[in-house]
């Protein structure tokens, strides 16, 4: 019998297997029942992981979270932002300040401006944004705040910023442990020189005299004179990522995200055994393998138990499925969304300087 064959008589019921397929078999339910046991002590180890393991698990979350920003940038048709070490280390300090201080704010508590921390750090401006989260469990979590609300989004998605940088700390907020997520976004400075106009040489003609004039408007309460209108910028389609690129990712999604990876497991396993039950079933209704039938249904239904635990579980948890994206306005309140509370809006600043 060749491997089709084999593969036929596991999954359905044949007079070969005297109706009754091995998918359903006693080794079968024991190998599902140890991936479905294995994936649910994944997402307890991981979650109980993140508060003696912070740092490290934090480190792949920002990674991530810089994936997740430019998927959505690419579905905005916007181009990919670049990491930029220094916006992540003003992201960090930035973070490590708000769970030292326990607060959550885009204006710290001594009246300190996101754009301070960046500018601090050596960075030179002229547009940057900024996004805030704390106590999630994936980084997915985080990301789909932000998209479901429409200023964050529209952090994430504006075309005009070209880098970005995440920091994330651990601390308490509100009388819990948190992990604090700062996400900053910027476009550094070009220095736009406008040169005067090179003069005309007399001619035999009566010249005619002209003269040329800056025109000088307000920006950001600075007077500035105006550039040139810049060429719309062509953005080049990314690369694809390498083989070990993609496989990195792979391994921070799942890692990052337990929550999302054991609902695809145990997923995965339920709908395999509905479908083999229903197989099992209906092929041959006048043979009915009821130990068989029996067996897979409670494991199946374990599964599907499992997942529905999983998620009111974790869409319960103050400490690890509250996801919150902050207001510029500086207070925690807002709507709740999806399980998800969300701000009133992202915070984002203009600088323009011109030079000539």
């Amino acid at each position: 019998m060749g491997f089709f064959g084999r593969l036929k008589n596991f999954c359905i019921p044949t007079t070969e297997n005297a109706y009754r397929p091995g998918v359903l078999g006693r080794q079968a339910l024991l190998f599902f029942l140890g991936v479905i046991l294995a994936a649910e002590g994944f997402l307890v180890t991981n979650l109980v992981g993140r508060s003696s393991f912070g740092e490290y698990l934090a480190a792949v979350i920002g990674s991530e979270i810089i994936l997740l920003t430019n998927a959505e940038r690419v579905q905005a048709a916007a181009p990919d932002l670049i990491e930029n070490e220094i916006l992540d280390a003003a992201a960090q300090r930035k973070a490590e300040d708000m769970a030292a201080r326990s607060y959550f704010s885009h204006v710290g508590p001594d009246g300190k401006q996101p754009w301070a921390w960046i500018s601090e750090e050596g960075y030179d401006y002229t547009v940057a944004g900024e996004n805030l989260a704390v106590r999630f469990v994936d980084s997915s979590d985080v990301v789909e705040a932000w998209m479901d609300s429409p200023t964050h989004k529209a952090n994430i998605v504006k075309p005009v910023y070209e880098e970005i940088g995440v920091g994330i700390a651990q601390g308490s907020y509100k009388g819990s442990s948190a992990t604090f997520v700062v996400q900053f976004f910027g476009t550094p400075r070009k220095v736009v020189v406008v040169s005067s106009p090179t003069p005309v040489p007399p001619q035999e003609q009566p010249s005619v005299t002209t003269t040329a004039s800056a025109t000088v408007s307000e920006v950001a309460g600075e007077s500035v004179a105006a550039a040139p209108t810049p060429a719309a910028p062509v953005f080049s389609a990314p690369h694809p990522p390498s083989l070990s690129e993609s496989l990195l990712r792979t391994f921070a999604r799942v890692v990052t995200e337990p929550r999302a990876t054991t609902a695809w497991i145990l997923g995965g396993v339920a709908v395999l055994l509905v479908l083999a039950l229903a197989l099992a079933f209906l092929v041959h209704i006048q043979v009915q393998p009821v130990d068989l039938l029996l067996r897979g249904s409670l494991v199946a239904v374990f599964a599907l138990f499992l997942i529905a635990v999983n998620g009111q579980m974790l869409s319960s948890s103050a400490n690890y499925d509250q996801a919150a994206a902050l207001g510029a306005n500086g207070s925690d309140g807002g709507y709740v969304t999806g399980g998800v509370i969300i701000g009133d809006s992202g915070a984002t600043t203009e600088r323009f300087t011109v030079e000539y």
